[in-house]
């Protein structure tokens, strides 16, 4: 392909393909024209996003569908032209890239979500333990239990903080 060739196609795929569609096919929240910041793992609606880019406040960063395609697939530009349809039929390798990038990102997302879960049942369980202390006589044998048992998922909530 030439220079003309590919930027005529960029064109193409940029009237075709909206960056919301791209924003909802990775699994991004679009509301009344706003999403989170993808670029810095926001967790307000403080990007605004239109057919065309998104742009975001915090960071000050543009994007348009092949660099948030790139940050998704964690790809270079041939790559995301190619998933995005810029050649008829993306290349083995692109294919490959962008296996490689999909399974590395949802085995991040597992791990936080593995991570999220573990902290959520330590905070539930120090919860418990402080209420069943409170309501109880002091010095008793299940007072001592929940004291005990207390202090060690404190230690393990600061270990799993010092993970982070």
């Amino acid at each position: 392909m030439t220079i003309e060739e590919i930027q005529r196609r960029k064109e193409e795929l940029r009237v075709v393909i909206s960056v919301p569609d791209i924003l909802h096919k990775y699994g991004v929240e679009v509301k009344r024209g706003r999403c989170k910041g993808i670029c810095h793992e926001g967790k307000d609606f403080n990007a605004k996003v239109t057919d065309d880019y998104l742009w975001c406040y915090v960071c000050n960063s543009s994007m348009d569908i092949f660099s948030i395609t790139q940050h998704f697939e964690n790809c270079d530009f041939w790559t995301a032209f190619e998933l995005l349809g810029g050649t008829e039929r993306p290349s083995f390798t692109t294919t490959v890239k962008a296996q490689k990038a999909r399974k590395e990102r949802e085995l991040k997302e597992s791990q936080e979500l593995k991570h999220r879960m573990e902290l959520r049942r330590i905070q539930n369980y120090i919860t418990a333990y402080r209420n069943i202390i409170a309501e109880e006589k002091p010095l008793s044998e299940l007072w001592c239990y929940c004291q005990n048992r207390l202090q060690y998922q404190i230690y393990l909530l600061d270990l799993h903080n010092e993970k982070r």
